[in-house]
């Protein structure tokens, strides 16, 4: 009678152990991947000239647009955040120059994200004109945490301005065509 209780139980056991999975085989597997930082770059637009100016009595603002959007790619992966920043040469005719601050930028206008992604939008960081032919200005700004993506921004039309002042513009002969540099510099920190 023993054995049979004894072996009634052992069968108890074992189907309960097979019922609560304690004889239960796990297999684990691992797997990875590598990811690689992507593209980090600015395109810019082009500027239409400002064209022919005929020097008056007194200092003239003239204004001309840029004939496009700029286009902000961060696919880093980094999350620092990223800021564009512009700067102008002083307009040369190359012996001659205008004096600083004669060239100003306005605020950026729109800025969106093209195709999909998440976090905040960059925004502008002025709100005001700025002299752009004395010292960089940052001009768009992306914080840490946000800013990957893709991101175009548009300037207002007549975003760029120059003062022309008869009494510091001069001239070697009847005309002269003055030139200056805008350098755009996309910065990844905040």
């Amino acid at each position: 009678m023993k054995k049979k209780l004894l072996g009634l139980g052992l069968a108890a056991v074992m189907s309960l152990s097979f019922a609560t999975g304690a004889f239960a085989d796990t297999k684990t597997n691992n797997v990875d991947v590598t990811i690689e930082s992507g593209e980090f770059s600015l395109a810019t637009s082009n500027i239409v000239s400002f064209g022919k100016v005929k020097l008056k009595e007194t200092p003239q603002t003239y204004n001309t647009s840029f004939g496009g959007k700029f286009t902000v790619k961060d696919l880093s992966g980094r999350q620092v955040g990223w800021r564009v920043d512009v700067s102008a040469t002083q307009f040369s005719d190359g012996t001659n120059k205008l004096p600083k601050g004669t060239l100003s930028l306005s605020p950026v206008s729109t800025i969106k994200r093209v195709g999909t992604g998440q976090g905040a939008l960059p925004v502008p960081a002025t709100t005001a004109n700025k002299i752009i032919d004395d010292g960089a200005v940052t001009i768009v700004k992306a914080n840490a945490g946000s800013g990957m993506g893709v991101f175009e921004f548009e300037f207002p039309q007549n975003a760029l301005s120059i003062v022309v002042d008869p009494t510091t513009a001069k001239l070697n002969s009847e005309n002269a065509v003055y030139t200056s540099t805008l350098t755009w510099d996309l910065v990844q920190a905040p």
